[in-house]
């Protein structure tokens, strides 16, 4: 157990720079830049097309910072969705590590952010939403707790703070539980190559853990799932960004976010295994 609680912590610290780094530069932008709202209104006009090139980078930070922009109003959800879609963590480079594999990582990538693009552009279409959704206090909130906090640099070093005691704590039940279960067991939850196996795999890239990217990639690679289901599965691979939006959101306005994208997931999943893609 001390050694999942160490686990946990490092998976946890490593995405702590880089999100912290966001918040604060997203404060800055908002407080010293956008005036009006005529920033956020120019950059949402393209912002799923940025959101599915940054997911694609193997950073757990990113979509839990996205998450957190998108939970303060700063972001579309057809951005959010282009992130969580275009995201892998660890897969391609454990399975770009494999010479025989490199070409098909390249492919993945690029099949993951059209897919990202053509979900952030059909969702902001269809989707219409008020962007004043947060619960908390931002860096504008005249509450008394904020006003002693009302410096940019200190505002963000707290929330950064918070989010990570909130993370390790969430993570190391996650990876309890998987520890638990195993990896083979999960291969086995994986099943046969048949219809349903794309569901399944959506479901387990679904979990908010470093180590379900891990399992998918290795199931590829050993042969233990195909194409269709290892692009369901890390299409409904968001990491960590998922927990921040059970923190920040409304458990029901969270719940439905998760199913869009893992109705999204399994449906190109399913469709790359009806047309037989290798």
């Amino acid at each position: 157990m001390v050694e999942i609680l160490i686990d946990s912590f490092k998976d946890t610290i490593r995405v702590v720079p880089l999100m912290f780094i966001i918040f604060l530069l997203v404060d800055y932008l908002m407080v010293k830049v956008n005036k009006d709202n005529k920033l956020i209104n120019k950059l949402s006009k393209y912002d799923y097309v940025g959101g599915s090139l940054l997911g694609v980078i193997p950073q757990c930070g990113i979509p839990v910072a996205m998450a957190r922009l998108y939970s303060n109003g700063h972001i579309t959800l057809g951005m959010l969705a282009a992130v969580f879609i275009s995201s892998s963590d660890e897969a391609l480079i454990i399975i770009g590590a494999h010479p025989e594999k490199l070409s098909f990582m390249f492919k993945l990538i690029f099949a993951k952010i059209v897919i990202a693009i053509a979900s952030g552009f059909i969702i902001n279409l269809l989707i219409k939403e008020k962007r004043n959704r947060i619960k908390g206090c931002t860096i504008n909130c005249d509450c008394p707790k904020c006003r002693r906090n009302k410096n940019i640099l200190v505002h963000n070093l707290i929330y950064t703070a918070r989010i990570t005691i909130f993370l390790i704590i969430t993570v190391f039940i996650i990876n309890f539980g998987v520890d638990k279960l195993g990896e083979e067991s999960i291969h086995a939850i994986l099943g046969k190559n048949t219809y349903l196996q794309p569901v399944f795999a959506s479901l387990i890239g679904m979990i908010p853990s470093c180590f379900s990217s891990l399992v998918l990639a290795e199931g590829f690679i050993k042969g233990a799932i195909g194409v269709g289901p290892l692009v369901a599965g890390l299409c409904a691979n968001s990491g960590y960004g998922v927990l921040i939006l059970m923190k920040e959101l409304p458990l029901k306005k969270t719940i439905k976010i998760i199913m869009l994208i893992q109705v999204i997931s399994i449906t190109i999943g399913e469709l790359i295994y009806i047309f037989g893609v290798r």
